[in-house]
């Protein structure tokens, strides 16, 4: 970013020097990380950015990341069925519960909230 306002003030004096106009935009390349800078001139704002590519990457890296996701997923979704095993469990015990009480007193009508009213 240092390296963009440098370039603006450069590009500023210059044209103040030798009575040109301004350029709709400066194109500047970062030192830091290499992406190709569009500054205006006015306000010194970066406007565009076009960030460099990383380099390809080895195929085998890839699939070794691709197996390691895999596995990671494979976990969750593992847990994820143990949860719901569990949350099923739990519902029909609860489901028997419900229903050994309406076995008791049959003619008892379960609270209803919208009574309270």
């Amino acid at each position: 970013m240092a390296a963009a306002l440098c370039a603006l003030r450069l590009a500023t004096l210059h044209a103040i020097e030798h009575n040109h106009q301004m350029p709709e935009a400066l194109d500047v390349d970062c030192p830091c990380c290499g992406a190709r800078l569009k500054v205006d001139p006015e306000t010194g704002s970066v406007v565009w950015a076009d960030k460099k590519k990383a380099p390809p990457k080895d195929f085998d890296d890839l699939v070794s990341r691709v197996q390691s996701n895999k596995s990671l997923l494979d976990e969750k979704f593992a847990r994820s069925v143990e949860q719901t095993k569990h949350q099923r469990e739990i519902l029909e015990r609860k489901f028997e519960e419900a229903k050994k009480r309406a076995a008791q007193e049959p003619n008892v009508r379960p609270h209803n909230p919208f009574d309270d009213e």
